[in-house]
Order: structure tokens, then C-alpha cells, then sequence
């Protein structure tokens, strides 16, 4: 997916996160999601690899959250 919800509002874009995320883990399918916004990144990936003039610079696995709200 390419920049899936950058024309979307914010509340939109939320909610959005929460679906697409839902179906990947409802479906069991892994999916490159190309975005330049770095919470949605890490809101949605398990692994995160960072790009820059079309070299991989960086991959790492995101930690879950141990802090609770």
C-alpha cells in the first residue's frame, strides 16, 4: 500500500489504522505499507525498515508497548 491514508482527516486516518490493521491480522497476510508518517508507521508495523534515496538504511522490530494508559 502506498500512502494508503494521507489524504484523509485525522479522525478518518485513526479509524482507518484500526481497520487495515484488524484485516491483516484477521487474514494472516503481510503487507508493505509505504507512508512517510512516522506514527503510522509504527502504529502498524511489526517490522519497520527505513529507506532513503532508494537504500535500505535501517530494519528493526517494533517493541510492544509496556506502558499502560
Amino acid at each position: 500500500m502506498d500512502e494508503p491514508l494521507s489524504a484523509t482527516s485525522m479522525q478518518s486516518s485513526v479509524q482507518m489504522r484500526a481497520e487495515i490493521a484488524g484485516l491483516q491480522r484477521d487474514l494472516g497476510v503481510t503487507t508493505v505499507y509505504v507512508t512517510h508518517d512516522q506514527v503510522e508507521a509504527m502504529t502498524m508495523g511489526d517490522k519497520v525498515a527505513v529507506y532513503a534515496q532508494g537504500q535500505l538504511q535501517q530494519v528493526a522490530t517494533r517493541k510492544p508497548s509496556t506502558t499502560s494508559l
